[in-house]
């Protein structure tokens, strides 16, 4: 009994975190191949959206600083960012649940929840959202003040500016947060502050982009791309499954706004990183671009939770626990083991084969399959032009691609005739590149049907 006395809530919090952390090192690992390829390509001299074409803005990947630079393109790495990223994040719910509510109780139900959903949402996955919600939270954190002091504004303004260079999807978010703080906090002069940190970090992109001299590329990739090709043939919208699933966590929040006659005040900023947050989703419905608005919607859930008078909380609890039980195990089941996407057998096997023909800094080139053989063989592309393979992106640089190959002729060429993203066969979408891969070069070895290819 002593002992338990002597439990203080940031143990809880602690023993939750640990948890956490020990569940997603036992669940498959998926570290989106990017991460690697796009550091490992800049690092070798490749400029950004002029010869690795990509739709996002650079974050990490780009920049001269980035994860290769910083010796932190390898799974042991990319492992302790994830795993240090939900850690930071349920430290910050905590404390933004203990100062929204007063109730360290209730913060730390928050966190106990974030731990049953953050897996189930492709919380083992690595990817650019995962980096965004403890900006996010940190942003709202500062802006939850009881007194908005200039410096809090800056502070939030800047983490702001951070998460746009990391997607564009921030945008909506930033453009509601000047509404919000001209019209409900009637806030002006010292909205310059906010304005001011959120404009320094894309004054350094900008830089960036100007020194680089790759402005008509950046706003055709980053922009023009993204709301023409990749909007008609990249869009993946919500199924009836991942509506139902995904209901219990995200629809609660909007069950709260019929449920209240009227929202208190200090809700109200919740709501709209909430809302904005799921801008991430928009494009493409999968639950990783679900992450940046899930500790907003656990935190409103918790709202929501004390809506409910005594003798109901407890039956809501029970049923909410359900749901949730029978909604995650079977991902747990699914999900277990130590597997690392991308990072298999297989890959080794094929990278091993690429080897016996190609050495470090020659060229080789993936044709539907393996898109980081570069950064496994520590080989370059052909013409020094990359992009990934999908057909949204083959549909407007084939010809570069192609053009690539021919003058660059790689050593090795790895080809998946197979492969389909969205229900889409790859080699569909490049035809012409087929057609003198198959003119060209032979089939020498092969890796579970994968073909390694050498030239003729």
């Amino acid at each position: 009994m002593k002992i338990l006395k002597n439990i203080r809530p940031i143990h809880i919090l602690a023993a939750i975190i640990i948890v956490h952390l020990f569940i997603l090192s036992r669940i498959i690992f998926f570290p989106y191949p990017e991460l690697f390829i796009y550091s490992y390509l800049t690092d070798q001299g490749l400029i950004p959206y002029k010869e690795i074409l990509d739709q996002h803005f650079p974050g990490i990947m780009f920049f001269p600083v980035n994860l290769a630079t910083l010796g932190l393109a390898n799974i042991f790495s990319m492992r302790v960012i994830h795993l240090s990223l939900v850690g930071m994040t349920q430290v910050l719910i905590y404390f933004t649940g203990k100062k929204l509510f007063n109730n360290e109780r209730l913060a730390l139900a928050g966190n106990f929840l974030f731990l049953i959903w953050q897996p189930f949402f492709e919380g083992n996955v690595l990817w650019i959202d995962s980096f965004i919600p403890p900006i996010l939270i940190s942003a709202f954190y500062l802006l939850i003040s009881s007194e908005l002091k200039s410096k809090n504004l800056f502070f939030s303004g800047f983490l702001l500016g951070v998460a746009l260079l990391f997607k564009q999807t921030v945008a909506p978010l930033i453009i509601f947060l000047i509404l919000y703080l001209i019209i409900v906090k009637k806030l002006l002069y010292t909205l310059q502050f906010f304005i001011i940190g959120i404009l320094l970090p894309i004054f350094g992109l900008v830089l960036w982009v100007s020194i680089r001299g790759i402005w008509n590329e950046f706003i055709y990739w980053t922009f023009t791309f993204n709301v023409t090709t990749f909007a008609e043939m990249g869009r993946k919208y919500p199924n009836i499954s991942g509506l139902v699933k995904s209901a219990p966590v995200f629809l609660l929040p909007f069950a709260y706004l019929l449920y209240v006659k009227k929202v208190n005040k200090k809700y109200i900023l919740l709501f709209i990183f909430f809302i904005s947050s799921l801008a991430f989703a928009y494009a493409r419905f999968d639950f990783i671009h679900l992450q940046p608005a899930l500790p907003f919607a656990i935190i409103l859930t918790m709202a929501i939770f004390t809506k409910f008078p005594g003798k109901y909380l407890y039956f809501f609890s029970a049923v909410y626990i359900l749901v949730a039980t029978y909604l995650v195990l079977p991902y747990y089941m699914f999900n277990w083991g130590k597997e690392v996407m991308f990072f298999g057998e297989l890959e080794r096997n094929i990278a091993q084969k690429v080897s016996n023909y190609a050495g470090k800094g020659d060229t080789t080139f993936s044709l539907g399959t393996t898109p980081h053989i570069y950064y496994l063989t520590e080989t370059l592309p052909p013409g020094r032009i990359f992009v990934f393979q999908f057909p949204w992106f083959m549909q407007v640089a084939e010809e570069r691609i192609l053009s690539g190959i021919i003058n660059d002729p790689p050593k090795v060429i790895v080809r998946d005739v197979s492969a389909i993203v969205g229900g889409m066969r790859l080699i569909d979408y490049m035809s012409s590149i087929n057609r003198y891969v198959i003119s060209n070069y032979q089939v020498v070895d092969s890796v579970n049907g994968i073909e390694i290819m050498i030239k003729n």
